[in-house]
């Protein structure tokens, strides 16, 4: 057995129970009030004391839930951080009440002293916040990035900025919409509250077994199944969740001892599930975090932000799949007992409404084009037609473990989210994020390939430490403008600083997603990462030739698109066959056949018409190679038992 894998959350019990679910019942139905924008008594909230009200529901939470350090208790709640949440709540409330006053009044320049006050007190509680939910790594940042304007006019070069006083700095932070309540605060309040919602309320409800046993009846007997319901099953549990490290510590708990009883080493399968929560995180249609955010960020419906990353995640699911075929294939890996796997015709029946609200969310995204209301039609529909079967049938206790969850997970993003506001907002007020994307502009020049690994090596060096929204937003900021100046389509710019900001959840040193599936399949965690990125290569790959060529992100003629699939769909076939040496009708194959293989996958992966034929003419040479080999060995060996009984030698080499 894995070892437990212990909680972040403190475990909260009595009144501190019932305030978390208080004001987490409140800012759920404030969100939804807000989002179908109905007027109460003729009143309608501005949007600087929505959030203020999102922010003053959501960050006391934090200090309740998230004890201090792992020295913290965590079967109570210290008088330190009561007193800590209850401060939290003035600076919130305090905007509250003086909306109107901070839009007529212009707080945000000249606040007045009680508003410093809060502001500076509010501050360095956000990053504190920031601290226990993000890290020390990120929270440092943030709080480096956000007094930065202090000392501006100090720094060397493109960093150089006008100074400003901490007043100005503290109104900012507090009052404007820019900081605090900008871009991320505003992205959680009108779209992705309720995509959080209807996840939590997915796995309230059960959804995690259904989609596992579905998985199971459809691909569980076939070879290496165990391997491809750990993919597939991850993959839906992802998208809903938005996060590879809570899908590998839920489905990996069944998918990994699995794999490992059916012949899979221990690494090779924390390796898969690693890869496939990394995987989850970037499928439609619910992406997590940034895909909401990247969709405020360009201007862009989420439905298109969806669309367009639906063909590079396919890519990815192709890889995976072929590969783990071809390893189950050469190792003589088989499907699990028929007799051991779920009726597809029962599973169905048991879970067939989570199909349904998933059809209602899918509808509501990309036909009624109503993306903020898609996720609370879907939650509602979910929660009755539930109600329907005893099984899945929501009652008090059930009731509260939704509201918990919400929570925590509200909280959890409400603390980050708000700390990566104030690097938007301190970036935007001394202009530096236009001067550091010119300067690149001027030092990439044209070579588009320089900015491409510049940006893919930047975005990588961030996703060690940051979260992927943080990484995100940072270079959204500074390296996008200056790749969509390059002459790169800004949907496929965005899209590879999102695809090379979570590259790190596999690759070493860090590689979180990998060290958490290497602790439940208790292997050698380098090991893991390592198989992992061998694994993962396509989103590696995928970014650079997407960029390259629009079709790969859907954008062109549908000819194009469609040759830019197949092309490389092929070239993934191939690549996978030279990494695992097994290919197809050839079974094992020789490293000269692997060579040539690689080598024509990666010139089919290069959606140009050139490279393409390229890529079939070396395909077609390293079959010819390994068939030439073949007929030759057999020939060498069916000459050989005539020679050797007048030697005397056995002909087996016994």
């Amino acid at each position: 057995m894995a070892p437990p894998v212990p909680s972040r959350y403190r475990n909260l019990s009595g009144g501190y129970r019932w305030f978390f679910r208080i004001m987490t019942a409140f800012a759920v139905l404030l969100s939804a009030v807000s989002v179908f924008k109905v007027v109460i008594a003729g009143y309608v909230m501005p949007e600087i004391g929505y959030f203020a009200c999102l922010i003053g529901s959501f960050l006391p939470l934090t200090f309740l839930i998230f004890p201090a350090s792992q020295k913290a208790p965590t079967d109570r709640v210290p008088i330190y951080d009561v007193i800590l949440a209850a401060a939290s709540l003035l600076g919130p409330l305090y905007v509250v009440i003086h909306t109107m006053d901070i839009i007529l009044k212009g707080w945000a320049i000249v606040p007045p002293v009680e508003g410093r006050v809060l502001a500076l007190i509010t501050w360095f509680l956000v990053i504190e916040a920031v601290r226990r939910t993000g890290g020390w790594l990120l929270a440092s940042t943030i709080l480096l990035v956000s007094i930065y304007p202090l000392f501006a006019h100090l720094c060397p070069g493109i960093l150089m900025a006008k100074k400003y006083s901490l007043s100005r700095i503290l109104g900012f932070h507090l009052f404007s919409m820019q900081s605090i309540f900008g871009l991320p605060t505003q992205v959680f309040g009108r779209l992705l509250m309720g995509y959080m919602i209807f996840a939590v309320a997915l796995q309230a409800t059960g959804a995690a077994n259904f989609f596992i046993n579905l998985c199971l009846a459809l691909l569980g007997s076939v070879r290496g199944g165990a391997a491809k319901v750990s993919i597939l099953s991850s993959a839906f549990f992802a998208t809903m969740s938005g996060s590879a490290i809570a899908n590998v510590v839920t489905t990996g708990a069944v998918t990994i001892p699995t794999m490992k009883r059916l012949g899979y080493p221990a690494y090779y399968a924390g390796a898969i599930e690693a890869c496939a929560s990394k995987g989850g995180v970037l499928t439609p249609p619910v992406m997590g975090i940034t895909a909401f955010i990247m969709a405020d960020f360009i201007g862009v419906s989420y439905a298109e932000v969806c669309m367009a990353a639906a063909l590079p995640v396919f890519l990815y699911w192709v890889s995976l799949f072929a590969q783990t075929d071809f390893y189950a294939a050469k190792m003589g890996l088989r499907g699990l007992p028929r007799e051991e796997l779920p009726s597809l015709w029962r599973t169905l029946l048991s879970g067939w409404f989570y199909m349904a609200a998933l059809a209602v969310l899918i509808y509501c995204i990309f036909f009624l084009r109503i993306e903020a209301l898609a996720p609370y039609y879907a939650t509602v529909v979910l929660l009755v037609l539930a109600n329907v079967q005893k099984a899945s049938r929501l009652g008090r206790s059930s009731l509260g473990s939704l509201l918990d969850g919400t929570g925590r997970l509200l909280t959890e993003l409400t603390g980050i989210l708000i700390g990566v506001g104030m690097i938007i907002g301190t970036l935007s007020l001394t202009g530096t994020a236009h001067g550091f994307s010119g300067a690149l502009t001027r030092l990439g020049g044209e070579h588009l390939l320089l900015l491409l690994f510049l940006g893919a090596f930047t975005s990588f060096i961030l996703g060690i430490g940051l979260t992927i929204s943080a990484c995100y937003i940072f270079l959204a900021m500074l390296l996008a403008p200056t790749l969509v100046n390059s002459g790169i389509d800004e949907m496929a710019a965005h899209l590879f600083l999102v695809y090379w900001g979570s590259v790190s959840y596999i690759t070493p040193p860090v590689a979180l997603a990998a060290y958490a599936a290497a602790s439940i399949a208790q292997a050698n965690p380098l090991m893991t990462a390592y198989q992992a990125v061998r694994l993962g290569f396509v989103s590696l790959l995928v970014p650079f030739f997407f960029v390259y060529n629009p079709a790969l992100i859907g954008h062109g003629d549908p000819g194009g698109v469609v040759q830019a699939l197949l092309s490389a769909s092929f070239g993934i076939l191939f690549l996978s066959a030279g990494f695992e040496g097994y290919a197809f009708f050839f079974r094992r194959i020789s490293w000269a056949t692997r060579i040539m293989f690689m080598a024509a996958g990666l010139m089919m992966f290069h959606p140009i018409l050139f490279t393409d034929v390229g890529g079939v003419i070396v395909a077609l040479g390293g079959s010819l190679v390994e068939a030439g080999m073949r007929f030759l060995s057999r020939r060498r060996f069916s000459s050989e038992p005539s020679r050797r009984p007048e030697t005397g030698e056995n002909p087996e080499g016994v």
